[in-house]
């Protein structure tokens, strides 16, 4: 008797001569029939019904148990027990075989579910860089993969010629641990190979960038804003050159600086105007093909970059005339959008990009080093800590977590050489003149006297809107 072919089944099927579901359907009660003949007997019966029990270690009481008093719902409930164990059995199978670069990208899949986009695209460019050239490694089946194996594999990383700095170690060596802690959790292996024995020596520490390329002086600080003013003489209704004279009163994150509205901005109580920030522009990604991560969708959400992220930042004089400056371009615009402040002439918000591109040609323009809108941020930090004020205040203006992120990332010399020259000169003369005496006092100025003590983050009371009068 001829054998059917795959294109035979194929003809049938889509010219119907035969009904698949009926198919299916039949193949299915086979199974049942199959799994009854070789596990009914477990099935007893016992006063008031019928019950089975089925030793399993895999799950979390060692036993799979089931009581009913219809027969057929225990049958029903026995079969599909064996269904999946069946099927998990299959996947174990095809684990056996399965390469780290495959739980990888699996193990990615799960991880994008739990992860800013951010995060995996950071991720993905690690793995493109440092495990794609390891084919060797990345191409072994990952239930052979050995301590020495890591091992072996991290060294070679360390070993690169260019070298590596410990910030993109640590990033690097968290992709390989993540994955097999995956592995372990689905419990695809019993323990996981993972451990970092690499000579440490060869890793380059990560030291603090230079002032000079993390912040803005003072001096240039007002060649910019200079220039800011220049650009608004010259272009009225571009309100660019006031987001980043703004920033520099603020230090916000350029999403959060974007997604201001006029509403955000509110006087406490004591009439301190502040400023209350509580979403951001943020960049959507298409995450469907995780090796090929898209994103170029901006929207505005209705969150900050964590809960510290939820703050309010009081506002100076200057900082509160160019938000009245920012809403009077966009009423001679004739635009409006939902009370945001920055907009496009066209009424649409306006882009992080367009705002630090018009930052570096303006750091062209009066011949300084280029930087972005987040040496701005860091501006803001260092100036405030250099004037006295706290670490933990500074914190809680800039949203941060933690106060070392702030002081490790944040806070450099905003002092010109000359300015620091004069400085440390001041000091040592003071040391002299007080007669060897170690002085610990501090010369009070104009603005340690504004210095305000911020309170906890919580809901400010009393909050009126601020409101713009226009003569």
């Amino acid at each position: 008797m001829k054998k059917l072919t795959e294109r035979d089944l194929n003809y049938v099927i889509d010219n119907g001569i035969i009904d698949t579901a009926d198919v299916l359907n039949q193949i299915e009660n086979m199974k049942r029939e199959q799994i009854l003949k070789e596990h009914g007997d477990r099935i007893r019966e016992t006063k008031g019904g019928y019950y089975f029990r089925i030793q399993d270690n895999t799950l979390k009481n060692g036993e799979y148990r089931r009581r009913n008093k219809d027969r057929h719902v225990l049958e029903d409930l026995l079969v599909e027990y064996y269904k999946n164990k069946e099927k998990r059995e299959q996947e174990l199978e095809t684990k056996e075989n399965e390469t780290f670069e495959q739980l990888f990208f699996e193990f990615m899949e799960y991880k994008k579910t739990k992860v800013a986009h951010d995060t995996v695209r950071r991720m993905m460019s690690d793995w493109k860089k440092f495990y794609v050239p390891q084919k060797e490694f990345i191409h072994k089946p990952f239930k052979q993969i050995t301590k020495i194996d890591v091992d072996n594999f991290l060294d070679d990383v360390v070993n690169q010629s260019e070298g590596i700095q410990n910030k993109a170690y640590c990033n690097m060596k968290g992709i390989l641990k993540q994955t097999f802690q995956y592995a372990l959790d689905a419990d695809y292996i019993d323990r996981s190979p993972y451990r970092d024995r690499v000579n440490k020596k060869k890793i380059t520490p990560t030291r603090k960038k230079d002032s000079k390329k993390e912040v803005f002086t003072e001096q240039e600080h007002k060649l910019l804003l200079t220039d800011m003013e220049r650009r608004l003489s010259k272009t009225p209704s571009n309100s660019i050159p006031l987001a980043i004279m703004l920033d520099f009163e603020t230090g916000l994150r350029i999403g959060e600086l974007l997604a201001l509205k006029e509403t955000d901005i509110l006087k406490d109580k004591n009439n301190v105007y502040k400023i209350h920030i509580c979403r951001q522009v943020v960049k959507k990604h298409d995450m469907s093909d995780i090796n090929n991560i898209k994103g170029n969708i901006w929207t505005v959400a209705d969150y900050t970059k964590s809960d510290c992220g939820d703050r309010y930042v009081p506002l100076t004089p200057k900082a509160l005339e160019y938000i009245k400056r920012i809403i009077d371009i966009n009423k001679q615009n004739k635009v409006y959008n939902d009370d945001y402040l920055f907009l496009t002439k066209e009424g649409t918000l306006i882009t992080e990009s367009a705002v630090d591109s018009q930052l570096r040609n303006a750091c062209d323009k009066v011949n300084i080093l280029r930087r972005s809108m987040h040496k701005i941020r860091k501006t803001y930090a260092s100036s405030l800590y250099h004037k006295g004020v706290q670490i933990p205040i500074i914190t809680k203006l800039l949203g941060h977590a933690d106060e070392a992120t702030t002081m490790k990332y944040y806070i450099f010399d905003v002092y010109d050489a000359q300015e620091t020259d004069v400085i440390v000169l001041n000091a040592l003369s003071s040391t002299d003149n007080s007669n060897n005496t170690t002085s610990c006092k501090k010369t009070v100025t104009n603005g340690d006297n504004k210095i305000v003590m911020f309170q906890s983050r919580k809901k400010v009371e009393n909050l009126s809107k601020f409101k713009v009068s226009h003569s």
